[in-house]
């Protein structure tokens, strides 16, 4: 039987994913269909989600730590009324309440949870305790107590309220928010239980809905040219950090892990002039021939690469 062949394209798969699908799931369908090289995502989705999912196919596997810490933009539906064990409504209910609140208490307590604040996870999440995931912990009935983590929530909003018992959210976070966390914190703020229904992803740094792709995992999905060319080029995740251009011979350093005098480079002044503000950025990326070379950093006048990409 012939090896299938692989792969060795470069770049990223936004994914529209579906609800009850894991974001491991979705990519180990998607590389056992393409038979990628190296495969990975950029932000895990719950099951019950929807959206946005960044997915990293070859060199693009490099640039998933740079991706996962940019901002993130959801809509979200709170159930009141309701707590379950996992936050969502996937779990089973563990307490209730009678309380509802109204319009001017929600949009007073969201003040509460924007800026910089502690944020304790939800049992049922993949953070390690003792080597074991937290959710495989909480399917055991095993008692879980997370540290509460510092995130960033830029904007938190109310959009609707859609009946008695429910309203629509759209928030704008960090890294490493949990918004079914979110849910459960703002109902307790509001005196009462709360669980997400919905949930949707609707961007990740650069990448938005304009560039997913839908696939019905439920089908046979067929293997095609026109599904490889929607692969989106590796660098579109750094259109917000500075470029450093590139002769050959200095790319070809860079590549050998070889450090660069800042102001031996041919294009320094191009450089500076498109980004005079270069040096405030902790990593910066190079290019030659309009090829992703290198993510660098800038010290003491000398540019080290940090990530060499190899196309």
């Amino acid at each position: 039987m012939n090896k299938k062949k692989s792969h060795k394209i470069s770049g990223w798969i936004i994914l529209d994913k579906q609800s009850g699908i894991t974001s491991r799931q979705a990519i180990s369908k998607i590389s056992k269909i393409f038979n990628f090289n190296k495969i990975g995502h950029g932000g895990t989705l719950d099951p019950l989600a929807t959206g946005v999912l960044p997915i990293a196919v070859g060199e693009a596997t490099k640039l998933i730590s740079f991706i996962q810490n940019k901002k993130k933009k959801y809509s979200f539906i709170i159930r009141w009324g309701e707590a379950t064990d996992t936050d969502d409504s996937e779990g089973k209910i563990i307490k209730k309440s009678n309380l509802r609140p109204n319009k001017e208490e929600i949009e007073n307590a969201l003040v509460s949870f924007t800026g910089k604040i502690k944020q304790t996870p939800p049992n049922f999440s993949a953070i390690k305790i003792d080597g074991e995931r937290s959710y495989k912990l909480a399917r055991k009935n095993i008692s879980v107590r997370h540290i509460p983590r510092q995130i960033e929530v830029h904007k938190f909003t109310l959009k609707k309220i859609l009946n008695i018992d429910s309203a629509e959210f759209e928030v704008i976070c960090g890294k490493g928010t949990y918004i079914r966390s979110l849910a459960r914190d703002l109902a307790e703020k509001l005196n009462t239980k709360g669980h997400i229904i919905k949930l949707r992803r609707h961007s990740v740094g650069n990448f938005n809905e304009k560039d997913k792709i839908f696939i019905d995992f439920s089908e046979e999905i067929i293997h095609s040219p026109s599904f490889l060319e929607k692969i989106i080029p590796i660098e579109k995740v750094l259109d917000d950090i500075p470029a450093l251009f590139l002769t050959e011979t200095e790319a070809m350093k860079l590549r050998q892990g070889q450090k660069i005098k800042l102001n031996s480079l041919n294009f320094k002044k191009h450089f500076i002039k498109e980004h005079p503000n270069f040096h405030e950025f902790e990593t910066v990326y190079t290019v030659n021939d309009k090829k992703l070379v290198a993510l660098i950093e800038i010290d003491d006048g000398l540019v080290k690469p940090k990530r060499v990409i190899n196309y």
